[in-house]
This record gives structure tokens, C-alpha cells and sequence, in this order.
């Protein structure tokens, strides 16, 4: 088995290193002794997304995005079929605002049904996201978009970012991969048996990050408490 992964955009879309999650992705290949390849492409490459097993984005500032935006809308008609033939794909940040039908009054890339507004103020701030997939998941957002027309079954977690198929979008900065162990072995083991679904894993290296996890959920639990009883 050899595996392809695609980082698009990575000198442009990139804010809070997310990035970081192909780094998490291609440690734990090294790890299970998955031979691997990774292209990093952007807006001057031409992509061939049939080529991947799994595809990422990260964030941008606001120019950056509409200057991808440009340049994925030409591939629409690839990344449906990617997405529907089964192909993992994970947007993070403000990205997955590019995969409705509109971006603030412009066309997008239509792969959903959901148009995306801009809010007039920006949400920036932790949060802690309850699912059904794994533990809460914790991170960053900050964006300012307004997701409209969204189906609540499609929801990733609780009742944000998307799920479609293999598709996974979030606002979630962080990395999210890094810093939300259960959902990267839920999110990693799924990929890969998603190729290979005889696949024998080993054990996922993931203890220090379980560490990071659980000391940071204390802290709030903690912060929380001490607020309440100031």
C-alpha cells in the first residue's frame, strides 16, 4: 500500500501552522510503516485530485482565500467526484466556506448546498465541541463567517462544521489533529482502512498528546470553577 497526500495551498493557507495536521498525518504513516508520498501544490500547479488518498486545507486571510477560491472553483467538477467516489478530504479554518454554493455573494466551489454570509463581527475565541464520534474536541476558531442553509444531519461536531462522506470540514484551528488525540486516531484509522480494510495497526503513538489534552481540559474545568466562585 502506498498512500498520496495532497496539502493544497500550503505557502498561502496556512494561518495558526495547519499545516500542521499533514506533519501529524505523515508521522503516524512513518510510524505504522506506510510508504507515502506528499505533494504541496498551489495556485500556479495544476491538480489531479483522482492521484490522492486524502486532500487538505488549512486557513487564509481573506484575500488569500478568494485568490484559492479562483483557482479550486475550476476543479469543482474533481473534487465532487473525488468526494463522491470516496476520497478523504479535511478543510480546517475558513476553508470550509469554500465548498458551498456561494462565498459572501460570490461563487464557490458548489460541492454543498450552503451559502456562507460574512458576519459583522468576527468569532474568535477556544471552544470545546461535543460530538458523537469521540471525546469533546478542543481548539481555536476565528473567521467570520455565517454558514446559512447547512442540513443539521451534516453536521461534524455538535452543531458545527460538516460532514459528508469522507469530507470532513471544520472551523476548527489548532492543529486539530494534533491537539484532539481520540479524533485523530478515529479520523487516521478510518483513512487508511478506507484503502486497506485488512490493514493491522499498531499502537498510535499519541500519549503526549493525550497528556496535552487532558491537562488542558482540567484547566478549563478549573478556570471555570475559580470564575464561578470568584
Amino acid at each position: 500500500m502506498k498512500v498520496n497526500v495532497l496539502c493544497l495551498y500550503y505557502d498561502i493557507m496556512n494561518l495558526y501552522g495547519d499545516t500542521g495536521n499533514v506533519k501529524v498525518l505523515e508521522y503516524h504513516l512513518k510510524e505504522q510503516g506506510i510508504d507515502y508520498n506528499i505533494d504541496y501544490k498551489s495556485i500556479d500547479d495544476k491538480i489531479v485530485f483522482s492521484d490522492y488518498n486524502i486532500v487538505f486545507i488549512g486557513a487564509s486571510n481573506e484575500e488569500n482565500r478568494f485568490i484559492c477560491l479562483d483557482h479550486l472553483i475550476k476543479y469543482k467538477k474533481d473534487i465532487k467526484k473525488y468526494v463522491e467516489d470516496g476520497g478523504y478530504f479535511l478543510a480546517t479554518g475558513n476553508s470550509v466556506s469554500m465548498f458551498g454554493k456561494s462565498l459572501y455573494g460570490r461563487d464557490s466551489v458548489g460541492l454543498f448546498s450552503y451559502d456562507v454570509c460574512e458576519s459583522k463581527e468576527r468569532i474568535s475565541k477556544e471552544v470545546i465541541l461535543e460530538n458523537d464520534i469521540c471525546s469533546p474536541i478542543y481548539g481555536f476558531v476565528n473567521h467570520q463567517d455565517v454558514v446559512n442553509n447547512l442540513d443539521s444531519d451534516m453536521y461534524l461536531f455538535d452543531d458545527e462544521g460538516i460532514r459528508y462522506k469522507n469530507f470532513f470540514g471544520t472551523f476548527v484551528l489548532g492543529p486539530i489533529l494534533s491537539r484532539n488525540p481520540e479524533f485523530l486516531e478515529y479520523f487516521f484509522k478510518g483513512f487508511i482502512s478506507s484503502i486497506d480494510d485488512k490493514f493491522k495497526f499498531k499502537d498510535m503513538n499519541v500519549a503526549l498528546n493525550k497528556k496535552a489534552y487532558d491537562e488542558f481540559i482540567e484547566f478549563k474545568k478549573t478556570k471555570v470553577f475559580n470564575s464561578h466562585n470568584a
